[in-house]
């Protein structure tokens, strides 16, 4: 049985702080353009008002606890079983034009997890590149490099308004496999029809020499990736709004509105791709199509209490045919630098665990925002949350349950905020061919988030 681990990071492009230079220069240059009342990062051409420009900027920084992983190496090789360190999990620095009511034009360029194992300086790539069309109210085009998808809310999140400190990973089933950075190449109609928001796309998978995933090295009954013959991913995920209507013409969804809307929507969506993975049956491979679907709830609501002014909450179910025995461990942020081969653990290096598989798996998160809506008081941007996820996986003999809690300070609002989080996860061993959970490890991060926008 083979088991996949991996940190999850982007590639460093060279010359890519060039860029950022770059991009703040001509930032700082554009008064010329101001006029009116615009907000200090909102620009509207003097010779042409139809033309908008805004920028935006985020930087989510972590310090960090981990327990590793049995087996887990430092840098020159030798065994370690926690480390204590400072990382940047995520900047992101990015405009969009705007062009009349139709047309806007969106690039983004950042990079993912620069830690005590990262080689150089995090230099930055471009995450997104596209633009869309406005053909009517209800209908809209999508065409480039974002993170439009389907499947779920949470498989394209907006990761500076999340609830939780971080991101899902079973909402990201190709993770760095087919997408770059959860950044798709591809087409998106989207809109809203009435209390339906929709969305659908075709996508054109990336293989593992652009993302920089490892060559797929395939054994006996057990499915992974296949870049043999890439064939086109389909998408897609429509939700109804029953209570308050919530505006989604971008490609991402919040974790939170801190408690100024009123929302229950039912979500539903799939992702499929023929012959997407391939195992080996007698020495001969066999390809398997990827059908994975999944249905949601999310609801927020404002609430009179004299210790809350919110509710938070959300419940999706997954179900994913990923090939035989498919199971991948993700550890996010990964902060060892490889594990030792001859260990029964097979969660892999640092802080993997088990986060995708074929099987079925359910995700939640609750939140509860403190105060009082009449008061100013400090404890009243206080947010108490908690979410996991629970898999039952074809390659595992038991359920893997992974879960966390912690604490949001909204010191402005989403622009600036400080989370405490402590995470859960399992450890599996596998004995004789047979898997079962033998450990538990914790993680504790304080994370400081700045949006500039």
């Amino acid at each position: 049985m083979k088991f996949l681990t991996e940190a999850s990071s982007g590639s460093l492009q060279k010359n890519g702080l060039r860029l950022t230079v770059l991009l703040f220069i001509v930032l700082a240059n554009l008064e010329i353009f101001a006029q009116g009342k615009p907000t200090p990062l909102e620009w509207t051409l003097a010779e042409s008002p139809n033309v908008q420009l805004k920028f935006a900027a985020s930087a989510q920084t972590w310090l960090r606890y981990t327990q590793w992983n049995p087996g887990s190496t430092v840098e020159n090789g030798d065994l370690s079983s926690y480390s204590i360190d400072m990382s940047l999990r995520r900047y992101r620095i990015g405009t969009s034009w705007k062009v009349g009511e139709r047309f806007k034009f969106y690039a983004l360029i950042g990079q993912n997890n620069y830690n005590n194992m990262s080689e150089g300086w995090p230099d930055p790539e471009f995450l997104d590149l596209y633009g869309s069309f406005k053909v009517v109210d209800q209908f809209h085009i999508a065409m480039g490099k974002s993170t439009w998808d389907g499947l779920s809310r949470y498989t394209a999140p907006s990761t500076t308004e999340m609830l939780a400190l971080d991101l899902p990973l079973m909402a990201q089933p190709t993770l760095n496999r087919t997408d770059d950075i959860t950044r798709n190449l591809g087409c998106f109609l989207f809109g809203d029809l009435q209390r339906f928001n929709y969305r659908i796309g075709v996508i054109i998978p990336y293989d593992h020499t652009h993302t920089g995933a490892a060559v797929p090295k395939l054994v006996e009954g057990t499915a992974d990736f296949s870049y043999d013959d890439l064939q086109l991913q389909y998408t897609g995920y429509v939700k109804y709004d029953f209570l308050e209507k919530e505006s989604v013409l971008g490609p991402n969804f919040k974790g939170t509105y801190l408690g100024k809307k009123h929302i229950l929507a039912l979500g539903a969506g799939a992702k499929f791709q023929q012959e997407a993975m391939a195992s080996l049956k007698n020495g001969i491979i066999q390809y398997h199509d990827l059908n994975l679907w999944s249905v949601d709830l999310f609801y927020e609501e404002p609430v009179s209490l004299s210790f809350a002014k919110a509710l938070t909450g959300y419940v999706a179910y997954y179900n994913y045919d990923m090939g035989p025995d498919y199971l991948r461990m993700l550890g996010v942020n990964n902060p060892a630098f490889g594990s030792l081969d001859d260990v029964v653990e097979i969660n892999g290096k640092g802080n993997g665990f088990p986060a995708v598989g074929t099987g079925s798996a359910v995700y939640y998160q609750t939140g509860l925002m403190l105060g009082n809506k009449e008061s100013k008081r400090l404890w009243d941007n206080l947010q108490l949350y908690t979410a996991g996820q629970w898999g039952q996986y074809e390659a595992l003999d038991e359920a893997a349950f992974c879960y966390r809690f912690g604490l949001n300070w909204y010191v402005d609002g989403q622009r600036m905020k400080f989370t405490l989080d402590g995470q859960n996860r399992p450890v599996f061993s596998e004995v004789d061919g047979n898997t079962f959970q033998s450990d538990n490890k914790w993680m504790a991060v304080l994370q400081f988030q700045y949006l500039l926008n």
